[in-house]
């Protein structure tokens, strides 16, 4: 099983992290195109074009352009982004084995780096998938990283045993073109719901930490069966066949 999960805003490049050996992110050069492209934009148009205030659009910038930099900060990427969904996954507390086992097992889609290793190198950034940025590819970030990542992931499910867990977002998923995984292929889509006074429902911030929980339990429990999914029961989630089909598995709670 190949996992894919999706990057978080927040980002932490200061607090004690275990010390392990970085490995270099694949698409290091497409990255550095990426926000060489930006360089020319100025505050305000980044503000604009990521829909941010002003003071967020200012630490982008900086970022862009503090980016070929050698002295930049970087950190291994399961360890760097702190949003909701890496609160759930809680890397720092993972063993040796669990890291191994990860970075074997898992993908950390980006809107900059395309598609991470938990323990490629990355810098402090800020460009999501959806951002309209005009590249030499294309008119937006998915016609830049489309073909790339979803060849990549093709080539990590062949060498797996063909499934997918999705994990990511909508925004991020729809970087993949199914057409271009391995025949045969098998994908999984979890979906976590809370009960409500009519029926279930999905709420966000919880289905954030669902995401990064669940990638935990696929982590430390070593998962390489999908059928073990559905064992998952953190945080008092549990497996509704009666609301799940073949592709869409949901876990409510």
């Amino acid at each position: 099983m190949i996992t894919t999960l999706s990057p978080a805003k927040l980002q932490d490049f200061e607090s004690p992290v275990p010390v392990k050996d970085a490995t270099v992110p694949l698409y290091a050069e497409e990255a550095k195109e990426l926000y060489g492209s930006m360089e020319g934009l100025p505050v305000s148009e980044i503000a604009s074009l990521m829909r941010i205030n002003p003071q967020l659009a200012h630490n982008a910038y900086q970022y862009i352009h503090a980016f070929p930099l050698s002295k930049t900060p970087r950190r291994q990427a399961i360890f760097a982004y702190s949003g909701i969904a890496y609160q759930g996954l809680d890397a720092k507390t993972f063993s040796d084995r669990d890291l191994d086992f990860a970075q074997k097992h898992l993908i950390l889609m980006s809107g900059l780096y395309g598609a991470l290793r938990p323990s490629d190198s990355i810098k402090p950034y800020r460009l999501e998938m959806q951002i309209p940025v005009v590249n030499n590819r294309g008119k937006d970030l998915y016609a830049f990283w489309t073909e790339t990542v979803s060849e990549y992931l093709a080539e990590r499910m062949k060498a797996d045993d063909n499934v997918w867990i999705n994990l990511a977002s909508k925004e991020y998923a729809k970087a993949i073109n199914r057409k271009l995984l391995p025949k045969g292929h098998k994908v999984i889509t979890p979906v976590f719901k809370q009960q409500a006074d009519k029926g279930y429902r999905q709420v966000v911030v919880y289905a954030k930490k669902a995401r990064g929980m669940m990638a935990r339990f696929i982590i430390r429990n070593r998962i390489k069966n999908v059928e073990y999914l559905k064992a998952f029961d953190s945080e008092g989630y549990i497996f509704a066949p009666q609301l799940s089909d073949d592709n869409e598995w949901v876990f409510t709670r």
